[in-house]
């Protein structure tokens, strides 16, 4: 008993983990960015406003193995200089969501 709740919680956390990377839809995304005001400061193609466009970002970590996390940390806790002169301030988003949109962004290469 023991050994098949040890595979069965194995096999559960494999699938949270393999659910964490998948990419959400461009509607989904679309629901987030707005919900979360992201739009205020970026765009898709765009680097006209305050913060880069979706697409730069995902051209600038496409090579690098910490982008999740450390895009994590710029969106919850601010950051200022990756970009030039404007600041990103702080957001207060579920982390979920933010993963979400950070694998979303990635992929848009």
């Amino acid at each position: 008993m023991k050994i098949i709740l040890q595979i069965v919680m194995l096999a559960l956390s494999a699938v949270s983990v393999a659910g964490a990377d998948e990419v959400i839809s461009n509607a989904k995304a679309a629901k987030l960015l707005a919900k979360y005001n992201c739009q205020a400061c970026h765009a898709m193609d765009t680097s006209s406003l305050p913060g880069p466009s979706y697409r730069a970002i995902a051209k600038k970590y496409a090579s690098d193995p910490q982008a999740v996390g450390d895009l994590e940390t710029s969106v919850v806790n601010g950051s200022s200089g990756t970009w030039g002169n404007n600041a990103m301030p702080s957001i207060n988003i579920p982390n979920k969501d933010l993963q979400a949109l950070i694998v979303w962004i990635l992929q848009l290469m």
